[in-house]
């Protein structure tokens, strides 16, 4: 399902586009992931589809690692290489990605993306809506806000505000 409708009946991955997304009850659909980076536009998407019963469903990659000992909500997806390990909270509609680390009693809020090859050291927070740019790093017990940017590379050694936008080793605040 997609909303581009240059996209309507092509095949993407070898997988048909049958539509618009609002068209998902007219096929037999089992479940529902928003296939899209950008947080928000997901958001709003899993919302408005879950709120017409849509079931948002939880995909994880055969070659990801997660711990009996987690706790993910729906509508995950934690692409292959990723490592959620015990105790770690994920949050609905949220994006592990290829070769991302959740360490122990990590907490992530919904539609959040954790970027390839982030590590997030044990007890850190991620805020609703946060990305967390590719090869970022997160040192233990830190905290970032709700709908938060943190640079790819960036090294976060301290907490960070909602709405912040940070980058750099260590990471400092540009917005």
């Amino acid at each position: 399902m997609d909303d581009n409708p240059s996209l309507s009946g092509r095949s993407i991955m070898g997988l048909p586009v049958l539509g618009p997304i609002s068209a998902w009850r007219d096929h037999n659909i089992d479940g529902l992931i928003p296939a899209i980076g950008a947080n928000r536009a997901r958001r709003d998407i899993m919302q408005r589809e879950t709120s017409r019963n849509a079931k948002a469903i939880t995909i994880v990659h055969p070659r990801a690692t997660v711990s009996t000992w987690a706790e993910l909500k729906a509508g995950i997806v934690a692409f292959a290489g990723a490592i959620v390990n015990a105790y770690a909270k994920i949050g609905q509609n949220v994006i592990i990605n290829t070769g991302a680390i959740v360490e122990h009693d990590c907490e992530i809020g919904d539609h959040a993306h954790v970027a390839p090859g982030c590590y997030l050291g044990g007890e850190v927070k991620i805020g609703e809506g946060s990305l967390l740019g590719l090869g970022s790093r997160v040192l233990p017990g830190v905290s970032i806000g709700n709908w938060c940017v943190i640079g790819a590379g960036a090294v976060v050694t301290e907490d960070v505000a909602d709405h912040a936008t940070v980058v750099g080793v260590p990471a400092r605040r540009v917005r």
